[in-house]
Parts: C-alpha cells; structure tokens; sequence
C-alpha cells in the first residue's frame, strides 16, 4: 500500500486527501499548524494519520518524508524548499501546486540526478490553464499549424446566483494568498514585445473581457507569463497573456485599499484597544478618527459616496469597535474583516472559470480555437475551487506512484504524459473543456 505525506491542511486540501483514501487504497498522513485541522480532513477514516508540524521542525519533516513514498506540498510556497531538500535526500516525488520559485528551478539538475520529480504548478491556476492552453497547441502543431497569440483566464468567483457582496468576491482558497498574489508584478507579450507591469500598478492595469457564453468580466495579468514561452515551445514573436478574471470593479476597489498600505503583509503592529476608525485614521495621518468617512475619501480624492468608500463603510472599516484581533498587519485586519463577511455560507457555490483562446495560421487558413471550462462547487460540500486545485495534483501524485509519469528534475505540466491523462481523468469529476473553432 503506497504511502502520501500531505503537508497542509487549508481550504483546498480534502478533495486530494479523499482521492488519496477512498479512491486509490493509500495511506496518507496530513500535516497541519493544528492537529485538529488534519483530524478533521481526515475524518476518522483508517489508514490515515493527522500530526501537528510547522516547517521549523526539520527533523519532524526528515523523518515524515522518510516514511513515505511521496510528498504532496500545500503549504505557503516559500515554505516549498526545506521540503524539497528533504525529498532530495530521501529520493523521494513531490507534487505542489505552487509556481515554480527561481531556488526551486535551481534544483533541477540535482532531482535529475537523484532520479526525482518535482512536480509544480499542477492546480487550477496555474495548472488546469497551462495545460489546456498546451493541449491545444499541440494540437496546432499536429495539424501544421503554428500559434500566434494565446490568451488564457483563470478564476475563483462566487457563482452568479451567489454573487451577493459589493466585493464581488468570496474566499475558496487562502485569503493571504490572494492578497500576495495582489502583489506581484507581471508581464505579458505584445507581438513580441514585453509590456511590465510592475506590483504597484498591478491595479491599473485592467479591463474588460467577454466570455461568449459566461459573461463580462475584469482581467489583469498573471505574473511574468514570458517564462512559459519555453514550456508552451511557441515563438517569442508571439503574443502571450495570462490573466486573472474578477467581477467588474475590483481592481479599482482593490488599487484603494492599496493606497491605504491595507495589503501590507511585513509591519507587526499592537491593535489593543483601539477601532478600526482610528485605524484607518492612522493610515491616513489623521490624529482622531472624527468624520474618518470623509476624510479617507479626501485621502484617495474620491467622492464620500463612492463605490470604494461605500465599499470600506460596508467592511466595517469607518466603524468604532474595537478590532477584533489583538496584533498582526494592516492585511491581518483586513482579512480578519473580510472573512468575516466575505466567506461562503454552507449552501453557497462557487465557480471556477478557465478559458483559453489560441490564433493559429495554417498554409491556407487562420483560426481561432477556443476553450472553456465553468465549473460549480457542491452546496454543503467540496468548492469548485478545492477540487480544481488539489485534485490534479493528486491524479498526478497516482500517475507518478504508478509509474506512468517518467520525468524528472522540476518541471510543470506542461508535458503530454502529464496533462494528458490528467485532463482526461479531470472530466469524470466534471471539469471539462468545451471547444470550438472560429474561422479569421
């Protein structure tokens, strides 16, 4: 019986943990800052075990990859590399969903020689837009044809019936996560040319996006998508976005609480006894928090009675109680805040959301192949979200234990051994692409 390590134990992890037990027959062990956290993915069901680990404890994690035939990596991706080391040491797979990091990238040549495969990037986005994206261009290639454009989206969004906050957003996944991600810079490929979007502009870059079929919605790029040139084997002379696809009205809303230092993940500050009026009034140079409202619109020099302003009042960011945690960040507050209102009840759904678009010429025609996938989550069960991250990494993680994945050193899925029978498994659970061909 083979034997999976799965560190982490946040919003998208279970649908890999159930995979893991009652689909394959494994025995899992799940990690978790809280014991009670893995006990609860878990779910009494035998063959498993829950075990309370923080990425200090490196002999804990030495022994634990020891033990194991492969490690499945969901913590804070700058946590990934101690546990790398390790999987290294004990000749051991690893599968993460994150973005492969330049200090992971560099382990490349010792996993080759180690005989090992780390496996990055094989969730939703990225991983399920990579891969269909590099499906239809290999389909391109196969038929003669050579691409010239590709444009992909993905995204995590309350269900249109469920759409019911002024945000227009609520978290399927880590709330730090997406504030993080909030402060990347990006890039993406304008026939060739590099267009950089540094992290402070990130929000000013954006605009409207028709999906035939779905809606209208916001995008704006996904980091530095030039690097997938070499994975997706097309041209530099190209044009090449990856985009992030949000409700009308968030990058405005979220370029203010930018503006407002609320996104800051490094400063510790004490919050005892004080509101989040003067919060805020902090943050703007106020020294009371006497008409906060009006002067916070002054501040982003907006109107009292703008969308954002309106946005912050119905946060409870104007209000006078008192913060509810005690230390931690401008972020800590506002996720404390956000979490409080923008969670998802127990028979809400979200939606998942991926689309890919190729321009391809061929000796006597031009095309545009189109792909789409919307999925929903499970009222009282798994998000949408939670399965379209952790379950292809966990149909990897089989393929790899099975032997049917031969690469090694770090790599993506951008590989046919990997993304095709993970796409096609992906379909019995519901995730699947529809096509269709446009004639240019």
């Amino acid at each position: 019986m083979k034997k999976i390590a799965v560190l982490g134990a946040g919003f998208v992890t279970k649908p890999a943990v159930d995979y893991f037990i009652d689909h394959c027959g494994y025995k899992v062990i799940v990690t978790s800052l809280k014991k009670t956290e893995a006990e609860k993915i878990i779910g009494g069901r035998p063959n498993s075990k829950a075990i309370a680990w923080t990425i200090d404890q490196l002999d804990l994690l030495d022994s634990l990859v020891s033990e194991v035939d492969l490690v499945m990596s969901m913590i804070p991706p700058a946590m990934h590399l101690p546990v790398a080391e390790a999987c290294l040491k004990h000749q051991k797979n690893m599968v993460t969903t994150s973005y492969i990091s330049p200090e992971m990238k560099g382990l490349s040549e010792q996993c080759c020689n180690r005989g090992i495969l780390i496996l990055n990037e094989i969730g939703e986005d990225p991983g399920l837009d990579n891969m269909a994206a590099k499906q239809m261009i290999d389909q391109v290639k196969a038929e003669g044809g050579e691409v010239r454009s590709l444009i992909s989206y993905g995204a995590g969004l309350p269900s249109f019936e469920h759409n019911n906050n002024p945000f227009g957003y609520k978290f399927s996944w880590s709330p730090k996560g997406v504030l993080l991600a909030a402060q990347t810079p990006a890039a993406y490929l304008n026939n060739g040319k590099k267009v950089e979007v540094p992290a402070g502009d990130l929000f000013d870059h954006h605009w409207l996006v028709d999906l035939e079929g779905v809606g209208t919605f916001e995008t704006y790029p996904n980091r530095d998508c030039s690097e997938y040139l070499k994975s997706f084997d097309i041209n530099d002379d190209v044009s090449l976005f990856r985009g992030i696809l949000r409700f009308p009205g968030w990058c405005n809303t979220m370029r203010g609480l930018t503006d407002l230092d609320l996104l800051d993940v490094a400063d510790e500050k004490d919050f005892e006894g004080k509101s989040y009026a003067q919060f805020i009034a902090s943050l703007i140079g106020e020294k009371n928090s006497e008409n906060i409202l009006c002067n916070t619109a002054d501040f982003l020099n907006v109107k009292a009675n703008s969308d954002l302003i309106h946005k912050m009042q119905w946060l409870g960011l104007f209000a006078h109680q008192k913060i509810a945690i005690s230390k931690g960040t401008n972020a800590d507050v506002l996720v404390d805040l956000m979490l409080s209102k923008m969670s998802y009840s127990a028979l809400e759904k979200d939606m998942v959301i991926v689309h890919a678009e190729i321009v391809a010429e061929f000796s006597n025609r031009k095309e545009k192949r189109v792909s789409t996938m919307l999925v929903k989550g499970e009222p009282g069960g798994d998000s949408a979200m939670s399965r379209a991250v952790s379950l292809p990494a966990a149909i990897a993680s089989k393929l790899i234990l099975e032997g049917k994945i031969k690469a090694k050193g770090v790599q993506r899925p951008t590989l046919p051994e990997i993304y095709q029978p993970v796409l096609q498994e992906m379909e019995t659970f519901g995730y699947t692409f529809v096509q269709n061909t446009i004639k240019l």
